[in-house]
């Protein structure tokens, strides 16, 4: 006689459907998942009213119950609030106000398709790394979890060098290639709980919980070595080298938790590698650098680097000579200031940064920088008179 075998156990999955998170998966383990905010739970949900450990879902008896862990916001199965449940085909569970997921119970092949389904909408197809719409979702939880704990959190934006000559020189073929490889080596480097993503054609971005702008400048800088370092095989004997740029910011760096904010200090210092010769980590460090001239003529309160040198023409048409001489008394007595001043006064108006930025940038407070600023002004306009 043939044994009989066991029926397997039932499977279980929650996808997430309300706004904010919708499209998450979660695969219920036999063993059963605490649901919650923090990394001890083993289905994470990101947030705010969220507990750290909000929920736990078991199977016993063939069936799958929720039980509330004395969240803050409460547990909620088909509209009503509960302690224990039993959780039947289709049922709709809410932890707290917002995040809503539908369970359901499905066979092998359906978790393994719901699952390929997710992959396809949080990563990008070619990197496999976290897509954008995904980094911006995980983002904004992150964000709110280090404002709510009091907590560093970091990010680096990273762009490969002359990315445009790859494809051009060796086709579009190799320029994945490429993107595959380097997307790789950062995921290397990287920590689990860190969060890599493609952010646009040959730009990355890495997201780093309870990490001081200190730490990102130093993992930045491991992998612009790492990709430096890397001999990239494109076709047969054929590989290259590439490298790449980075620009780190903090919420520390920033006025307030604001993605935008963030995402745009990181940009701006991305640039700054850029303009700097590529290859190169922009952090907080303190940095001169030549500021270019302006494209148009400032008004004579902006006390701005050098103007770009004018035409006879353009003076004479564009221009009185009185303020041709003022603009050209201002960049005189920008350019006789001292190192610190001259930083602060060019930050402030040539990269628009705040004087929290510039604060982060020169490791002292916004006080202090306020006071510099002042000072400057008073210097150039003593030395302009």
């Amino acid at each position: 006689m043939v044994p009989i075998s066991a029926a397997p156990p039932p499977a279980g999955v929650l996808l997430r459907t309300d706004r904010r998170g919708c499209g998450q998966l979660i695969a219920l383990p036999p063993a059963g998942a605490r649901l919650g905010r923090c990394w001890d739970a083993e289905a994470r949900v990101d947030d705010d009213g969220v507990s750290r450990l909000h929920a736990q879902i078991t199977l016993d008896g063939g069936r799958f119950w929720i039980t509330d862990l004395s969240s803050r916001n409460g547990t909620f199965v088909d509209g009503e609030r509960v302690s224990l449940a039993a959780l039947k085909d289709g049922s709709l569970v809410r932890l707290g106000s917002r995040v809503c997921f539908r369970f359901s119970l499905v066979d092998e092949d359906e978790q393994r398709a719901l699952s390929y389904l997710q992959e396809l909408g949080h990563n990008d197809p070619l990197t496999h790394v976290y897509n954008r719409r995904h980094l911006e979702q995980h983002l904004a939880a992150e964000l709110a979890f280090a404002e709510r704990h009091a907590t560093s959190i970091s990010l680096i934006l990273l762009d490969i060098d002359r990315f445009k000559a790859v494809n051009d020189e060796y086709g579009h073929p190799a320029g994945d290639q490429v993107l595959e490889r380097v997307a790789a080596i950062m995921g290397d480097q990287i920590r689990i709980e860190d969060m890599l993503a493609r952010y646009g054609g040959e730009e990355f971005v890495i997201v780093l919980r309870e990490t001081p702008i200190g730490g990102a400048e130093a993992l930045a800088e491991r992998i612009r070595r790492a990709v430096a370092e890397a001999s990239i095989a494109i076709s047969g004997a054929l590989s290259l080298r590439v490298t790449l740029s980075a620009g780190c910011a903090s919420l520390a760096c920033t006025g307030s938790a604001n993605i935008d904010e963030l995402v745009q200090l990181a940009d701006r210092r991305l640039y700054l590698a850029k303009q700097e010769g590529r290859n190169r980590v922009v952090g907080a460090a303190p940095r001169l650098r030549t500021i270019p001239a302006p494209a148009a003529t400032p008004p004579v309160a902006a006390p701005v680097g050098a103007p770009r040198q004018l035409a006879q023409s353009e003076v004479a048409e564009s221009h009185p000579a009185s303020h041709v001489n003022q603009l050209d008394c201002l960049a005189r007595a920008f350019e006789a200031l001292p190192r610190e001043l001259k930083l602060v006064v060019g930050l402030h108006h040539q990269e628009n940064c705040s004087f929290a930025e510039i604060a982060a940038i020169l490791d002292s407070t916004e006080a202090r920088v306020q006071e510099i600023y002042r000072r400057a002004r008073l210097e150039m306009q003593k030395t302009a008179a």
